[in-house]
């Protein structure tokens, strides 16, 4: 992606404006009418409830495979097709509920939309896209960040954390 893409992209998240992902439907047939009628696809502010859903998928994804996906534009990707053929069904239900992004479950035609009209670049760039929206590149550097900077591992850090939270209810005062 060009610095102007992702500045574009870093605005559109901080002011919770829509995406819109420039998209070619190729095969249009499999497209109910009256929906994705125009040349892109929106990407909306995620809600908590669809980060809820999406975030268990994304921890099924090693790092060193999800850093993969992240390349940039122009330059050819030697490891798109294997990251994808290993998380085939599990991108797509990730692109899928990013791109949906409401309480119910996409339709069955929605999935059968982006499978028929996607290539694996267009799932990488549909995953950054929704990756990027919920802040997950910053919250990954900033544990890195910690990570590199602490004394402690990470299971020492949710280590402390959880008896913190379990002091914390052993310290709240009996309601009367």
């Amino acid at each position: 992606m060009a610095i102007k893409y992702l500045s574009q992209l870093e605005s559109s998240t901080i002011t919770e404006q829509p995406v819109k992902i420039p998209f070619e439907f190729s095969y249009k047939e499999s497209i109910p009418v009256g929906e994705f009628e125009e040349d892109y696809i929106l990407i909306t502010p995620l809600t908590v409830r669809t980060w809820f859903r999406i975030r268990p998928m994304l921890l099924q994804i090693d790092k060193e495979d999800l850093e993969k996906m992240i390349h940039k534009a122009g330059e050819m990707n030697p490891y798109l097709v294997e990251v994808v053929s290993k998380y085939d069904e599990l991108l797509v239900d990730i692109v899928c509920l990013g791109i949906y992004n409401k309480p119910d479950e996409p339709p069955e035609w929605f999935k059968k939309v982006i499978i028929d009209n996607t290539t694996f670049e267009d799932i990488r760039i549909l995953l950054n896209a929704i990756i990027y929206r919920i802040g997950y590149y910053p919250f990954c550097n900033s544990i890195t960040t910690l990570k590199n900077v602490s004394p402690w591992t990470e299971t020492e850090i949710i280590a402390a954390q959880k008896n913190m939270e379990s002091w914390h209810t052993l310290a709240k005062p009996a309601s009367s």
